[in-house]
């Protein structure tokens, strides 16, 4: 996981970071609030966004009543969000109740601090079984009793088709940097069900001066079935599946699998 903080997506060019993931809709957000609502953490609720990024769900989330504290291996995210939160309490939300720390998805806070946690994502970058467990134990202690976990994670068998069918993504977009052309090419490995990635930055700035950040890692894909045992020897249970943040959109149909829990 501290290597994962070195990935220039997540360092060098942190600042890029939505000009190449789309920010979450309103929609999104919406699911996460009531998904959080309806297992009793409510507006007013301390929420832990765990590998918060640079703070965009932490941010919305926020903003529609709840008390957000985000945690990210990346001090340049960290940063970043930061700057976010404070320009949005300058554009008019000076209540916005979010803070952002550097910090550990596997190290747990305060126990029983929480009453709901958001990951996304992250928990593909655990490539074994003991950091697994080591997540849900922390999200487990960090939360109350009772308390609500949303996550996503890469589904296995929907991910492998699409990386199978469409090994290359690539993107270019304007900055206030110069264009940026991001780049990832993505290989299968059914043994481990691993994604082998080769990502890589461009930046080409006026004038025709070019800078060039490559990268290679690993990400873990997850089956239901491992996601369900391993919250449940947590102390995890009545979850719900998506396909995404969309209660429209069943399991199994994406290559996303979001889990609604509750702590018991």
């Amino acid at each position: 996981m501290d290597d994962a903080a070195h990935r220039p997506f997540y360092d060098e060019y942190a600042w890029a970071y939505d000009f190449i993931i789309a920010p979450p809709t309103a929609e999104q957000l919406d699911f996460i609030a009531d998904a959080f609502a309806r297992r009793g953490v409510g507006a007013g609720s301390l929420v832990l966004d765990a590998g918060c990024g640079a703070g965009a769900y932490a941010l919305g989330l926020a903003r529609r009543g709840y008390v957000v504290e985000g945690i990210d291996l990346s001090p340049r995210l960290v940063a970043e969000a930061r700057r976010r939160a404070e320009a949005a309490r300058a554009d008019g939300a000076p209540s916005l109740d979010a803070s952002f720390e550097v910090g550990d998805i596997l190290v747990p806070g305060a126990p029983g601090r929480f009453d709901g946690l958001l990951c996304r994502g992250v928990l593909n970058d655990l490539l074994d079984g003991r950091s697994r467990d080591a997540a849900f134990g922390s999200f487990a202690r960090s939360l109350r009793p009772g308390g609500a976990v949303v996550l996503d994670v890469r589904e296995w068998e929907a991910s492998a088709r699409r990386k199978i069918r469409e090994p290359v993504f690539e993107r270019t977009v304007e900055t206030p940097r110069g264009a940026l052309t991001f780049r990832a090419v993505t290989r299968v490995d059914p043994g481990t069900r691993r994604l082998l990635v080769e990502e890589r930055h461009t930046l080409r700035r006026a004038g025709g001066a070019e800078t060039v950040a490559s990268y290679d890692f690993q990400m873990r894909c997850w089956t239901r079935e491992e996601l369900a045992a391993r919250l449940g020897r947590a102390g995890f249970g009545a979850f719900e599946f998506y396909g995404g943040y969309d209660a429209g959109v069943p399991a199994g149909v994406t290559d996303r699998l979001v889990c609604v829990a509750s702590r018991g």
